[in-house]
């Protein structure tokens, strides 16, 4: 019929779409293995290179869909000419490096506590303008956004006394409204409940790391000959 609008393909899944639900499928995969050296095999092999290849694929649909280089790059933490010369290679797009010194200056930064809090606070600030009336986004916000002062200095005893004051923080919430992560009728409340679970997991795991990181840190460096 003349001037109306042709029907959308359905049943076909975008690359990208694919590659998703394929990293999605192996991580169930990865999650039901009980040996960790079989874990270890299946995310080097599939999960990790896949994750690499499904961002350079989501970028290039942003770019379809006509975002530009300077809108994307903040977004997935690449510079404007970072991103653009790896989208214009064969290869996956990548944004985190490898750590095998102390060159970078904060050894620490790729940590995945690091990256936990980074997602708290983003998923806070979200709740915070969408539900202020929420309990969490009154009792958490706070606590969080000092956190995030906190991440963007060196030292590591303030970054490890924030973040512990943040879990203090959700334990009294969970504990005095009945696991709000769960009950929330607030999609955005129960992310950020999801979140503090990703940074509780996470800063059991590193939290140690970072010391050593910033002890490192404040070694003085060698001179010309390697005295180890």
């Amino acid at each position: 019929m003349a001037g109306k609008d042709p029907k959308p393909v359905t049943g076909v899944l975008s690359h990208t779409e694919y590659l998703l639900r394929r990293i999605a499928e192996e991580a169930q995969r990865a999650r039901e293995l009980e040996d960790p050296l079989e874990q270890a095999r299946v995310i080097a092999e599939l999960i990790q290179p896949y994750s690499g290849w499904v961002l350079r694929e989501a970028v290039l649909d942003c770019r379809d869909g006509g975002r530009k280089w300077s809108q994307i790059g903040p977004v997935i933490g690449l510079s404007q000419a970072v991103l653009s010369r790896q989208a214009r290679g064969t290869g996956p797009i990548v944004t985190i490096a490898p750590s095998y010194n102390d060159s970078a200056g904060n050894l620490d930064a790729q940590t995945p506590v690091r990256l936990a809090m980074t997602s708290l606070v983003r998923r806070v600030m979200g709740l915070a303008m969408s539900h202020p009336e929420t309990e969490t986004a009154k009792r958490l916000y706070l606590p969080v956004m000092a956190m995030a002062q906190a991440q963007a200095t060196m030292p590591a005893e303030p970054l490890l006394r924030t973040v512990g004051e943040v879990l203090r923080t959700a334990d009294q919430v969970d504990a005095e409204c009945f696991r709000l992560g769960e009950t929330s009728a607030v999609e955005e409340e129960r992310a950020v409940w999801a979140a503090l679970d990703e940074l509780r997991t996470a800063f059991q795991r590193d939290h140690g790391a970072i010391r050593v990181a910033a002890e490192l840190n404040a070694l003085p460096k060698p001179g010309g000959s390697d005295d180890r």
